[in-house]
């Protein structure tokens, strides 16, 4: 298994209007791998990236429920993220702290970490993503 991108909701980096503690180092420590990473939200894509922007974290793309996509758990901002980024969505690991991303992630096939729940990874913060992708590799 190769991971080429690692997708995070919104609540799974920001909390209460400040990012989670790494949260913007976890961003470049991927970057620095060669992984992509997109931040999904269901709302509107405009306020989560006015909110990113002034946290300082950038990913590669945010999705929303902009141009009538479909919620989580609906696979729709999965799958529009991995036609952004060109990548697979087998090469994906979703961080989630729900059961709605965990739904999303199974419909699109993707690889599901459960922040504080129970997935195909279980991890306490968002940092811990980073021995997920090293230990699956990467494929870019």
């Amino acid at each position: 298994m190769q991971l080429s991108a690692v997708f995070f909701t919104l609540d799974s980096i920001v909390a209460d209007g400040a990012a989670k503690p790494d949260a913007s180092a976890v961003v470049d420590a991927l970057d620095a791998r060669g992984v992509v990473s997109a931040v999904l939200t269901n709302g509107p894509s405009e306020p989560a990236r006015t909110l990113l922007e002034t946290l300082g974290l950038i990913p590669h793309a945010l999705v929303g429920t902009d141009d009538g996509r479909k919620p989580m758990p609906a696979p729709d901002a999965l799958f529009r993220a991995c036609e952004v980024l060109d990548v697979p969505p087998w090469e994906v690991l979703l961080v989630d702290s729900s059961d709605t991303g965990r739904q999303a992630a199974a419909s699109a096939g993707c690889l599901f970490a459960g922040l504080g729940t129970s997935g195909a990874f279980t991890i306490g913060e968002p940092g811990e993503v980073l021995s997920i992708v090293d230990g699956a590799g990467t494929s870019r």
